[in-house]
């Protein structure tokens, strides 16, 4: 399955390994694609998938999770 949400804080490369980096420990997301240009986060996982657990992780590391 497949979701797309926003994070409007990301700007740079660090943006983009720090969300990674924070996704890559969920066992179930098995691709993760972070968009700077579009502010876009695109990932694909097997089973259902919390994103309220995700927006939770994100903002922890100071990013705000947008639902499309």
């Amino acid at each position: 399955m497949k979701k797309i949400f926003n994070v409007p804080e990301i700007s740079c490369d660090h943006c983009k390994n720090t969300i990674e980096n924070t996704l890559s420990s969920f066992d179930s997301i098995q691709k993760i694609d972070v968009d700077i240009s579009t502010k876009s986060v695109h990932l694909e996982y097997e089973e259902v998938l919390d994103l309220d657990k995700i927006s939770t992780a994100l903002g922890e590391q100071g990013y705000t999770v947008v639902p499309k």
